[in-house]
């Protein structure tokens, strides 16, 4: 899709077929993929490097990521801001799983199941493995993270060149972006999910 066609705040919809239009390009435009995949040094933004790391970097990066912040994941974990079970029970976060747990809600398994949690042993058990169970369990993971990166890429670099097409004069021209953003996030995340 081009700026002409796109609307000041694309839906979710627009965002999907910018991203489709961006593929079917990169697919038969070899220059604009080179683009994307190595940089460019016109236009705005002038993008000098890369658009994205590549998939093993990306994995690598997420992997460096948990392994920084592992102590800072076990700080908050044993320490939350609200109570776990309580929230899980919610009728909210109950919603978010019905379509997918459907027959477990119309038995109450997970009220049941809730109802039996010891918040004390299952923080017993977080600190028991540390800060380590969480980064290693990313580090052990990285052939996964890199098949699920390398599935994306293209998707990515689609919505990139969708995101950088849009104006950026104005306040308002720079908020529908970072929306536009989001929403392209989410199209790709419900065509994976389809698929």
């Amino acid at each position: 899709m081009s700026k002409r066609t796109m609307p000041a705040v694309p839906s979710i919809d627009d965002m999907a077929a910018a991203i489709e239009a961006n593929l079917r390009r990169m697919e038969t435009d070899e220059d604009f993929r080179h683009e994307l995949v190595e940089g460019h040094t016109s236009g705005n933004p002038m993008v000098l490097g890369p658009r994205l790391p590549t998939p093993e970097e990306w994995a690598q990066l997420q992997v460096k990521g948990a392994q920084d912040n592992a102590a800072k994941w076990l700080a908050r974990t044993t320490k939350p801001k609200k109570n776990f079970k309580l929230e899980a029970l919610k009728a909210t976060s109950q919603a978010r799983y019905h379509a997918s747990m459907e027959k477990v809600l119309r038995d109450k398994v997970w009220e049941g199941g809730m109802g039996l949690v010891d918040e004390s042993e299952t923080m017993a058990i977080i600190e028991k493995r540390g800060s380590g169970a969480y980064s290693q369990g990313v580090a052990d993971r990285v052939p996964k993270i890199t098949r699920r990166v390398k599935e994306l890429y293209s998707e990515r670099l689609a919505l990139a060149a969708a995101v950088d097409a849009l104006p950026v004069s104005t306040d308002a021209e720079r908020e529908a972006k970072v929306i536009a953003n989001i929403r392209g996030l989410k199209a790709i995340g419900e065509k994976r999910r389809k698929a």
